[in-house]
């Protein structure tokens, strides 16, 4: 199965091409850009569709960031893929944005995925690869659901693992930002107790994506159609709040 994958969730333009039967990444193109994603992102579809020498009628599934993330952004993505989707009535996943970052992450048995909101505002998930003697899983394991926290409600999950012994791996946009927040309320933090994931790992990437959407077709029969892509935005959106006020 040939997955095209794209995430536009945040300042990360990427989309990737993932080969499931030949389980070859075919390519992948991110860019960290100032520009709107609805200049950058079809662009960058057409040339990788073009240097993998495939068409847009040759993939068997396509799959999206949905959220959390940037409101224009999340909505540019998904148009973008339901327009390329319908040709052939394709299938189309969405895809959580915390989860594909954190898919990057090969190995870790506690890994934080985080973005930042505002102030002490994240959307947080926790995620696992749990690794045994005789068995290396091929996808990511899920703790916990995506959700809109402060820093004291992931502060306390944090402490507790600390408690285990354990580490943890923070990644994801929000990563620096919490680790700082973290520092500040926590002097005596042991730098190899809390880690941040690095810079070609941390953020938005199509790849993960494209892995995550591998994971659902290899546990699902029936997969979704572009009708059925929706954003999560995990909050009221500022249009939504504005009303709200009134």
């Amino acid at each position: 199965m040939r997955i095209l994958g794209l995430d536009t969730s945040g300042k990360t333009a990427s989309v990737a091409i993932l080969d499931t039967e030949k389980n070859i990444l075919l390519g992948e193109h991110s860019v960290y850009t100032s520009r709107t994603h609805s200049q950058v992102i079809m662009p960058m579809c057409k040339n990788l569709l073009e240097e993998c020498s495939l068409t847009v009628k040759e993939m068997d599934c396509f799959a999206v960031s949905v959220g959390p993330g940037s409101y224009t952004g999340l909505r540019i993505g998904i148009a973008a893929v339901q327009g390329m989707a319908m040709v052939n009535n394709t299938p189309c996943i969405g895809v959580s944005t915390l989860e594909a970052m954190a898919n990057r992450i090969f190995g870790a048995k506690n890994i934080l995925s985080v973005i930042h909101a505002r102030g002490d505002l994240f959307y947080a998930a926790w995620f696992s690869y749990q690794i045994y003697m005789y068995y290396d899983p091929a996808f990511i394991d899920r703790e916990t659901p995506d959700e809109l926290q402060t820093f004291d409600e992931i502060a306390k999950v944090v402490e507790h693992i600390h408690e285990l012994s354990e580490q943890i791996i923070v990644t994801g946009e929000g990563a620096e930002e919490f680790i700082r927040q973290y520092k500040a309320a926590h002097e005596e933090t042991e730098e190899i107790f809390l880690r941040i994931a690095p810079p070609f790992l941390r953020l938005q990437s199509a790849a993960g994506i494209c892995h995550s959407a591998a994971a659902y077709c290899n546990s699902h029969k029936e997969f979704p159609t572009a009708a059925d892509l929706t954003a999560s935005y995990l909050q009221a959106v500022q249009i939504q709040k504005k009303k709200t006020d009134k």
